[in-house]
């Protein structure tokens, strides 16, 4: 049986919602995120010092999916009438207690790319604070970039940013793909 990640997406949207997203991921969809969430949160009355850091590590989460997500399985496009080439994810904000949200994030990754995701939030989650800093300097000056057109900062700066380890899963969904789901903390 495949995994259902409609339940998952409801599932990380429990809780204190201030937004959340699932469907096609486009840079209008992103704009529109991003302005949705820092109106909440300043209607709200969360400091702006927790607005800017909630914002620019959503920047680089929803940039992240924007560019490296695949495109779903057929089936599964299929079951929720999606176009074929839909560019599905989805992205929830909740906030957890005074100060304290997290942001998560879901989409779909095939088979080769799941052991170089692990590996790379494995390392991160390792490293210290000065760490992190060291290795975004070296990044950044390095000049490389992967085959879609990155970097390697976007989870170096989600780590770096929220202070705190990634949290990350993937569920198999079938013999090709899996559902990678990201978890940052931040307070």
């Amino acid at each position: 049986m495949k995994a259902d990640i409609h339940s998952i997406y409801l599932e990380v949207k429990k809780g204190n919602l201030i937004a959340a997203h699932e469907g096609e991921i486009t840079s209008e969809v992103i704009t529109e995120f991003l302005s949705k969430v820092e109106d909440s949160l300043l209607q709200n009355g969360e400091a702006v010092k927790i607005v800017r850091k909630l914002y620019n590590i959503l920047v680089e989460a929803l940039q992240n999916l924007y560019h490296h997500l695949e495109i779903p399985p057929k089936d599964y496009s299929e079951s929720l009438h999606l176009d074929e080439n839909c560019r599905y994810a989805f992205c929830t904000l909740v906030k957890e207690g005074k100060g304290s949200f997290k942001i998560t994030t879901g989409n779909f990754v095939k088979g080769k790319t799941i052991q170089f995701l692990k590996d790379r939030i494995e390392q991160l989650n390792y490293l210290s604070t000065y760490e992190l800093k060291e290795l975004y300097k070296r990044v950044l000056n390095n000049d490389e970039f992967s085959e879609k057109g990155g970097g390697g900062l976007g989870f170096i700066e989600m780590a770096r940013m929220s202070g705190n380890k990634l949290g990350y899963d993937f569920i198999k969904y079938d013999s090709q793909y899996s559902f990678f789901v990201l978890e940052i903390h931040i307070n």
